[in-house]
């Protein structure tokens, strides 16, 4: 539903664009603001599309800056000059979105529960990029390192398996993954896309850790997480954890064995330049314990701000939840 939405909205964008260009060269503009006005919504449920498709957005928002480069030029020289105008001005403002979404911050929604309880379906975050070091926007080349990955941080990532043209090596470069965790890394890698999609999960395991997973708890290089009871349900369980220096909540489901080696000892060893990725919502997240480690070029940035919460297209807009993140 949503890529008809974005194809359909494109093409009735690119039509309206015609007609405006043609009504302020042929009819001295006579239609050119009812035009524009009938057109407007069409870029709104393009972008909203965009981000329910989880597309990369900065190619398309780096392509719209060189085509109102374009428009300028072309206009300029066809001597439209209200076109002129405003193709420069959209060239001014997406240079400065796609240097601002490229080397600061980036917007994202929350798609799904594996956060829980503190990230929900619908939160917009914004991604803090040069927590980590500054990047090509085009690429995950990294030109300027600043920090690196901290454990216990939330961070924005796109996992190897989400990345239509990767293979399953490299999750696991050193091809130590049992039948259960092949089986499920090829299941997931089959809703893949070209460019893959971005998760955000919370950093459990550095290079060169040894994570084990035993009874629902995490055991990091021998050393139990520190956690504590906070509260529960009909349902589930709260805990809160402390993490190198982090408090963050926890949900279990109570009696959900959500792994088939429930009570028997699992174990990762973090190769270098990986990172082990859980989410809050234990027994409802898949993450590194299902489809293995993400490779630092891979980590977008971290999240740093809940700004707004839009849970579906029909609901309003929520400010309730803006808060800063830990």
């Amino acid at each position: 539903m949503y890529l008809f939405i974005l194809i359909a909205s494109l093409s009735l964008i690119v039509v309206f664009f015609g007609l405006w260009i043609y009504s302020e060269r042929n009819l001295e503009g006579k239609y050119s603001k009812t035009i524009s006005r009938i057109s407007f919504p069409f870029p709104l449920l393009a972008l909203y599309a965009i981000f329910k498709l989880n597309i990369n957005f900065s190619y398309i928002l780096v392509g719209l800056t060189f085509l109102s480069l374009l428009v300028w030029l072309v206009s300029k020289r066809m001597n439209v000059v209200k076109l002129t105008k405003e193709a420069k001005s959209f060239f001014y403002i997406l240079l400065f979105i796609t240097i601002f979404r490229s080397f600061m911050f980036e917007p994202f929604q929350i798609p799904s529960e594996s956060m829980l309880p503190q990230l929900k379906i619908g939160d917009f975050l914004l991604v803090n990029k040069f927590s980590y070091g500054l990047k090509n926007p085009l690429g995950n080349q990294t030109f300027v390192k600043t920090n690196d990955p901290k454990r216990g941080d939330i961070v924005a990532f796109v996992p190897e398996h989400t990345i239509c043209n990767s293979n399953i090596s490299d999750s696991y470069p050193s091809n130590d993954f049992d039948s259960g965790q092949e089986y499920l890394w090829q299941r997931y890698h089959q809703a893949c896309t070209p460019l893959g999609l971005t998760y955000v999960k919370r950093v459990i395991g550095e290079p060169g850790d040894e994570i084990i997973y035993i009874d629902k708890k995490f055991i990091v290089n021998s050393k139990n997480i520190k956690s504590e009871f906070i509260n529960k349900d009909q349902a589930d369980i709260f805990f809160k954890e402390s993490f190198n220096g982090t408090d963050y909540l926890v949900r279990n489901i109570q009696d959900y064995k959500n792994q088939t080696k429930f009570n028997s000892a699992q174990k990762w060893n973090v190769p270098d330049g990986y990172y082990f990725m859980v989410g809050d919502n234990r027994d409802n997240s898949a993450d590194s314990r299902s489809w293995g480690f993400v490779p630092i070029e891979n980590i977008i940035g971290r999240p740093s701000i809940i700004w707004m919460h839009w849970e579906c297209f029909s609901c309003l807009p929520s400010f309730s939840r803006n808060k800063i993140l830990r």
